[in-house]
């Protein structure tokens, strides 16, 4: 079984990081730290510029959940039909005021991007009923789905995500998010069936303290982050001995 990765990278350097550590892929987004949001087009030509490894884009125009409003679903839409053009694969999702998948909009983006793969992201999590997310989701032609099975890590959603992949069969790829890690990736794909595993490789790095920092805050300070590599390594090498690689 031939596990594949994904790396959530939000620069130049994480891409770069995750294709020399032997990751399949990346996506790309910004402001980790909210669960991301649509990065610049700017970032997106940059890291497809770097790496060759595929690289999709996740289309979500602010954070604070899946349900969006008129400008917020103007935003994603242009997002989509610009990345679209370059058949670039899209991350996205949103739900109704009930939980339920908001089917018009999904459908608006592959109709806006009729060359790209289309995942729907971790809107499933939110939602009131994954396995309906899941049907609305074949139903539309969705070729990806990325979840945690609802919760707040994949370890703990273990039930839900092995429901998701026996119910999607061939037909939709379920992919493993949330806290994923060296030592529970095995456990992951091995008790759910998943054929790919998605996580961010970051580490905070406080820059110089002499320097004025960036926020107001109380407890502002001048940092950025850096590629964690070693823990992509330690995914790799964990499927590796598995014999998942």
């Amino acid at each position: 079984m031939q596990v594949a990765v994904e790396v959530c990278v939000t620069s130049v350097e994480e891409a770069v990081a995750a294709e020399r550590a032997g990751a399949d892929g990346v996506e790309v987004c910004s402001w980790l730290a909210s669960g991301g949001i649509t990065p610049s087009s700017g970032l997106v030509d940059a890291v497809r510029t770097a790496v060759r490894i595929p690289a999709r884009v996740l289309v979500r125009p602010t954070t604070g959940g899946f349900v969006y409003g008129p400008p917020d679903i103007h935003a994603l839409l242009l997002d989509a039909e610009i990345y679209g053009g370059g058949a670039i694969g899209l991350v996205t999702g949103a739900l109704l005021e009930d939980g339920s998948i908001n089917a018009d909009l999904i459908r608006s983006v592959k109709g806006l991007a009729p060359e790209s793969e289309i995942t729907f992201h971790r809107a499933i999590d939110h939602s009131t009923d994954p396995m309906a997310i899941l049907a609305a989701c074949l139903e539309l032609g969705v070729e990806r789905i990325l979840t945690s099975g609802g919760a707040a890590s994949a370890v703990t959603g273990i039930p839900v995500l092995r429901q998701l992949m026996q119910a999607a069969g061939d037909s939709c790829q379920v992919a493993a998010a949330g806290g994923i890690d060296p030592d529970n990736v095995v456990q992951i794909v091995e008790t759910t069936g998943v054929s790919e595993v998605h996580f961010a490789a970051q580490r905070r790095v406080t820059l110089d303290p002499g320097k004025v920092a960036l926020s107001s805050g109380s407890d502002a300070e001048f940092f950025t982050v850096a590629p964690d590599e070693g823990k992509i390594e330690g995914v790799m090498n964990a499927l590796l001995k598995a014999g998942l690689r």
